[in-house]
């Protein structure tokens, strides 16, 4: 008998191969026998007279990435995930395993699917899932979703772009004094080396050593993980650099300085360095 119902199911696996999809693809097939069927109104599942259902489950997508369905065979069945051969050849008749099977209604036909497998201790009913904020910080650096966090708290900003604003700002007040001895020069012309030597070798070297206290501090300094983000979308126009592609620069800089991924163990120098980093490889100074 065929299963013409759609719910939460146990059952056990009566034959299984692997096989290839129309796309292409590796899918494990399972020919999945039903003995219990979940009933919500008695939140339990119930005897049913056995009933069979083939499963058709892809295992790897586009660019060779495995999909759900191939972590949930390694879960259910124990495959080691390393060869296809060996999930074919494993003897998986005695594993009672959970199926959901819903309807289908591909060119209105309205037979019935399963969706897929999970351990029979699984949660029948399916709930709100949503990721720990590790994982959330990591979808907002990889989709660039902290620029929204810019917006709604603008103070965070405000004080990272301290050090090219200082910039700016000192090399204006600084002409003023290259234009003074520049205007006294011209009266004294009986001591024109007395006079030319402070109009030109005064400023170059405050800017020099101005230039370089920055460049020190760009180097030392700490950060937050927030501050440093969007530190990087105040300096960065869009124009020299996209969104995705900041995204893909902030991954690559947390790797070089903190040698792995974003674990939440960066310190506020650590920060500061990612932030340092994408800014000179982005817009060299």
């Amino acid at each position: 008998m065929l299963i013409s119902e759609k719910g939460t199911y146990l059952g056990y696996a009566t034959a299984h191969g692997v096989d290839k999809s129309s796309g292409g693809f590796p899918q494990l097939v399972i020919d999945c026998e039903a003995t219990h069927m979940y009933d919500p109104e008695v939140e339990e599942y119930i005897e049913i007279d056995p009933a069979i259902l083939r499963a058709w489950l892809v295992l790897y997508g586009k660019d060779q990435k495995p999909l759900f369905n191939c972590d949930a065979a390694k879960k259910v069945f124990g495959w080691d995930g390393l060869s296809f051969q060996t999930l074919a050849e494993m003897d998986i008749s005695q594993i009672r395993f959970m199926f959901r099977v819903s309807e289908n209604t591909y060119k209105d036909d309205g037979s019935m699917q399963i969706d897929g497998i999970d351990l029979d201790s699984a949660a029948p009913v399916r709930g709100i899932s949503s990721l720990d904020t590790k994982d959330l910080q990591s979808l907002d650096a990889t989709f660039g979703l902290a620029k929204v966090g810019k917006k709604t708290e603008p103070q965070k900003p405000a004080g990272k772009p301290k050090p090219p604003a200082v910039g700016k700002a000192s090399k204006t007040e600084k002409a003023p004094k290259t234009t003074k001895p520049k205007t006294s020069k011209a009266p004294k012309t009986s001591k024109p080396k007395n006079d030319c030597a402070p109009a030109s070798a005064p400023p170059a070297p405050a800017t020099e050593v101005y230039e370089a206290k920055v460049d020190e501090e760009e180097k030392t300094g700490s950060t937050t993980r927030d501050d440093a983000w969007n530190y990087i979308f105040e300096q960065i126009p869009e124009r020299a650099l996209s969104t995705d592609g900041k995204a893909v620069a902030w991954t690559e800089a947390i790797e070089k300085i903190h040698g792995g991924p974003d674990d939440d163990t960066l310190t506020g120098e650590e920060w500061f360095k990612v932030q340092t980093l994408i800014i000179s490889e982005t817009i060299p100074f």
